[in-house]
């Protein structure tokens, strides 16, 4: 009985452990320490994110992060975005779906949940070197899915074997946070906007 017991306690206290690991990055308020979010992952250090100008804790090593009801898997990344290299504030994040299976999972759910957005670049159809069809990239943005917090969603194709690999990057930015040097954008997301409006 007594072995029973300590068994089922071990087992609780690391169900406990892995419970508190979990991370669901769309409810990220931004006041949460980047270093403890990113705590026991492999990470980049403060390297510069080229996307939005910032400093950023990067890390393919996802295990227990997810995104709403989305769960990131081993082709997934994902950027923590810091207001600087020294304060280190959260202002926001990106998170890449490398996958046609991810890449459509996201690209549904994003759409039920915030609606219709604002489109930065419609998708078209495109012809390869061979003269046969594919989809072209397309961006989305929804302003203050949550007050002063915007999201763009952007898709885009690359060929692998011939074939047009769907992989979508979510932006979730605080409208306020600016760039980390001299830019002729007033903030991160004017920046982002820009990036992907043709």
């Amino acid at each position: 009985m007594t072995r029973l017991v300590i068994f089922l306690l071990t087992a609780f206290m690391g169900y406990s452990c892995n419970a508190q690991e979990k991370v669901d990055l769309e409810k990220l308020t931004f006041k949460e320490d980047p270093r403890v979010i990113v705590k026991n992952h492999k990470k980049s250090a403060d390297r510069t994110e080229p996307l939005t100008s910032l400093p950023a804790y990067t890390t393919y090593d996802i295990a227990g992060y997810n995104f709403g009801p989305v769960a990131l898997t081993e082709h997934c990344f994902v950027s923590f975005l810091l207001n600087s290299i020294e304060e280190k504030k959260l202002v926001g994040l990106i998170v890449g779906f490398k996958t046609i299976p991810e890449s459509k999972a996201i690209y549904k759910y994003i759409f039920q949940k915030y609606g219709k957005p604002v489109t930065l670049q419609r998708e078209t159809q495109e012809r390869d070197s061979h003269n046969k069809p594919y989809p072209s990239s397309s961006a989305f943005l929804w302003r203050n899915i949550r007050p002063g917090v915007s999201l763009l969603l952007s898709k885009s194709y690359v060929f692998e074997e011939g074939k047009p690999v769907e992989s979508t990057d979510l932006v979730l930015i605080n409208n306020d946070a600016k760039p980390s040097y001299e830019t002729n954008f007033k903030t991160v997301l004017d920046r982002v906007i820009k990036t992907y409006t043709p």
